[in-house]
């Protein structure tokens, strides 16, 4: 029998090798392989409110995206505006349609701000509905269209991976957010509901979803929600964070993982049977949670059978914090200048969009005769940051170019007559003064040198105009 089945193989063999060879002559009488499938179509829904101090740097990041723009479409609304925030979308609009498939604008001129709001941070009622009914459109335009996913992002949330919309559609989810950094272990989505509320749930098709076991919540994280404002308050007993959290957030556990809750920038996947029950307004008929945007939705996700999932295998951005109801316009604006400056320690800085004008600051010296600047000339990286980071900060600075410990030698020192403490030791590594260290003394000494002089100028031109 063996011998059967081994001379059986042969006229196989034969035969896979004619295939082979007939299709290298296909080839080679020139018939063409077929082409890639076009990217899926995206429609990207914005929403933007009092956004004119983050709105030239979210759109640069959206320019930025490294996804073909003719396969994407934009839904954009913009209401309740106390600042430039429309003329900036408008005049971004105008520059980027003609590269989109389809451009949607909703502008609403007045009113300027919410009857029943205190401030611009505030989220009342009014604001919350008015909010999921707008998500609720783009939603509707997405499905109309005929839109393969439609992608949700706040205007103040900073996608500067250029491949985030790439790897979330790779996910093959049917919702799925990137994970973003603050500088808190504030992000984009929660790891844990409490027992009050439902952590088991399932839908018509038998599946079941496991929200979040309920352990710990670190002492030492505050917890906001978007709308600033604490939620062991706003939301009694829905919010946890467990150890999960951190260990996600620290980016100490990489992947990609489901969640009870994703907020803020998020991918949904229409073509999924499940995402027709999906909707942001009006709340299911049965919800009895607290009328916040992000739970109304997260409460639409499980009654669809749905499950929420956060990405952090790769550094996607950042948003900032939450402000409190009570701040106003002028500390989300300082806020954001954290950001600018968070985002330089470890990555380029944001850049404005070339399709919108942007004034240049005006940086002055607050109030002083001068501000300076020390820094090696060697080290011309972090030059180039600490002067992006005081310009965004309008902090004029007079360069002052530090000593080297590195170009000093032992002769040099005599001469400026510096001599060690006999017997002075670090009293945390125990070595003697470095040459560095010297460096840095002698830096602080000459632009006090300087200082002085110039109080000196100073005091002999008052004595003159006596």
């Amino acid at each position: 029998m063996a011998a059967v089945r081994g001379w059986l193989l042969v006229p196989i063999y034969l035969s896979i090798l004619g295939h082979a060879t007939d299709d290298q002559l296909l080839l080679e009488e020139g018939i063409l392989a077929e082409s890639a499938l076009q990217k899926p179509r995206v429609l990207l829904a914005l929403l933007a409110r009092n956004a004119a101090h983050t709105l030239p740097y979210f759109l640069d990041c959206i320019d930025k995206l490294d996804y073909p723009k003719s396969r994407m479409a934009i839904w954009a609304a913009t209401d309740h505006n106390i600042d430039n925030t429309t003329a900036i979308l408008r005049e971004w609009l105008k520059s980027v349609q003609k590269l989109y498939h389809y451009v949607e604008w909703r502008p609403m001129a007045e009113p300027r701000s919410y009857t029943d709001e205190f401030g611009p941070k505030h989220w009342p009622a009014s604001r919350y509905a008015h909010v999921m009914k707008l998500r609720q459109a783009a939603l509707r335009t997405a499905r109309e269209k005929w839109s393969d996913f439609i992608f949700f992002i706040d205007v103040d949330n900073f996608l500067t991976n250029p491949q985030t919309l790439n790897r979330l559609i790779e996910e093959n989810k049917t919702i799925v957010a990137p994970m973003l950094e603050s500088r808190t272990l504030y992000s984009n989505f929660w790891c844990g509901m409490t027992p009050q509320v439902s952590i088991t749930y399932g839908n018509s098709y038998g599946q079941h979803f496991s929200l979040c076991s309920v352990q710990y919540t670190p002492p030492h994280v505050h917890v906001k929600s978007r709308s600033g404002l604490d939620l062991k308050e706003k939301h009694k007993g829905y919010y946890k964070r467990t150890p999960d959290y951190i260990l996600l957030r620290e980016w100490k556990r990489q992947g990609c993982f489901a969640v009870p809750m994703i907020h803020s920038t998020m991918l949904i996947d229409l073509r999924k049977e499940a995402s027709v029950n999906l909707q942001f307004y009006p709340p299911h008929e049965d919800f009895t949670w607290s009328f916040d945007d992000i739970i109304v939705f997260a409460f639409s996700c499980r009654n669809a059978g749905i499950q929420m999932y956060i990405c952090n295998k790769e550094h996607y951005g950042y948003l900032p914090l939450p402000l409190k109801p009570h701040q106003a316009l002028e500390d989300d604006i300082e806020s954001f200048t954290h950001v600018l400056t968070e985002v330089m320690v470890d990555r380029p800085p944001l850049e404005t969009s070339r399709y919108v004008h942007v004034p240049p600051k005006q940086p002055d010296k607050l109030g002083f005769d001068e501000v300076y600047m020390i820094n090696l000339k060697r080290r011309m990286d972090r030059r180039v940051r600490m002067l992006r980071s005081l310009y965004e900060l309008k902090i004029q600075v007079k360069i002052f170019d530090a000593v080297d410990g590195k170009a000093l030698n032992a002769s040099q020192i005599k001469t400026l007559n510096i001599d060690v403490l006999p017997g002075y030791y670090d009293p945390y590594s125990g070595r003697t003064l470095t040459r560095g260290e010297i460096g840095c003394f002698l830096s602080h000494y000459y632009v006090w040198n300087e200082v002085n002089e110039i109080a000196n100028k100073n005091h002999t031109r008052m004595q003159r105009s006596l």
